[in-house]
């Protein structure tokens, strides 16, 4: 079934499954969908809102042009997601133990987002900006971080040598953390 143009939240009738469905410009707000299977549902220019979206399985599922705001998405692999339009922005989000593999998040928002233990394998990142990030134990391997603004998140660690870097922007408390492998002790 499509929906177009409209708004779910928990006050509201849901769909009777959230598989194989098809939503555009449609709204998501204050809903409990944790563990909640999307697999083989679009989903275009939409916005949640307030959603606990934790461990959802995004098994072919399509993100084209979806943001996130205040919601929980721990857990989340997106790297199972369907790569076609993939295109998503984050504020002030939970995405902790979030795996994003092999997408492309071109000019991407991260705002203000806990992105602790998150994994971001062979992705490209040009122009993405992560604007008051936490990356605590966080993991970048073979990425594309082209014009990437690193420059007001903390706790962030990454090695130069298994990711592409160009122009990328950083912050001089980053320093250490690209430097983690060396075994430095950097004083202030």
């Amino acid at each position: 079934m499509d929906y177009y143009n409209q708004v779910f939240d928990s006050f509201g009738a849901s769909p009777d499954s959230w598989t194989h469905q098809t939503y555009e410009q449609c709204t998501f707000k204050n809903l409990d969908l944790a563990g909640a299977l999307l697999f083989n549902s679009n989903f275009i220019n939409c916005h949640f809102e307030s959603c606990d979206l934790t461990k959802i399985q995004v098994k072919n599922a399509r993100f084209d042009d979806v943001s996130f705001a205040d919601c929980k998405l721990n857990y989340v692999d997106f790297g199972h997601c369907n790569p076609f339009g993939f295109h998503t922005d984050f504020q002030n989000c939970q995405l902790n133990n979030t795996v994003f593999l092999n997408r492309k998040l071109k000019k991407a928002k991260f705002m203000e987002c806990s992105l602790k233990s998150a994994q971001f394998l062979k992705c490209d990142l040009t122009g993405t900006h992560f604007k008051e990030c936490n990356f605590d134990s966080a993991r970048f391997e073979d990425n594309t971080l082209i014009q990437v603004d690193f420059s007001s998140s903390y706790n962030l660690e990454l090695d130069p040598d298994t990711n592409r870097i160009k122009k990328a922007r950083f912050s001089l408390h980053n320093l250490p953390g690209l430097l983690t492998k060396h075994d430095l002790v950097i004083s202030p």
